[in-house]
């Protein structure tokens, strides 16, 4: 038996889509960063007006008000006997460092970058100043 050939039919070339050339996303040209001196961070703007003779020693970050203490970092010495003035928005205490602990120690001296608990009289809110009055 032969064997039967079967009849291809002649397919028309498929007609290809006509693609045009995607144009590359122009960049856009950065301009140079002029040669200026660094900025150097500014200074935060104080919103009470300090004493006179006065330092800066933080700001408050906690009040404990059962048992009347603040709770702050120190951006300078202090020791026991030194006159404290804290300033806020609705506080104004003067009064001298009777008692402060770190960690819970009682110490008689405090150095910058401590975390320090300071006993006072009266209320305080977290954000007064604390300042060091000098003389």
């Amino acid at each position: 038996m032969k064997k039967k050939k079967k009849a291809k039919a002649k397919s028309k070339p498929k007609a290809r889509k006509v693609t045009r050339a995607k144009a590359k996303p122009k960049k856009a040209k950065r301009a140079k960063p002029k040669a200026t001196k660094k900025a150097q961070p500014a200074k935060p703007k104080l919103s009470v007006i300090p004493p006179p003779n006065s330092v800066l020693l933080g700001r408050v970050e906690d009040y404990y008000a059962h048992i009347n203490v603040i709770a702050f970092t120190l951006r300078n010495t202090v020791r026991l006997g030194d006159h404290l003035h804290i300033l806020g928005h609705t506080t104004n205490v003067e009064q001298t460092v009777d008692s402060m602990q770190i960690n819970h120690q009682s110490v008689t001296e405090a150095h910058a970058k401590d975390a320090v608990g300071i006993k006072i009289n009266a209320r305080a809110r977290r954000g007064d100043y604390v300042f060091l009055i000098r003389g």
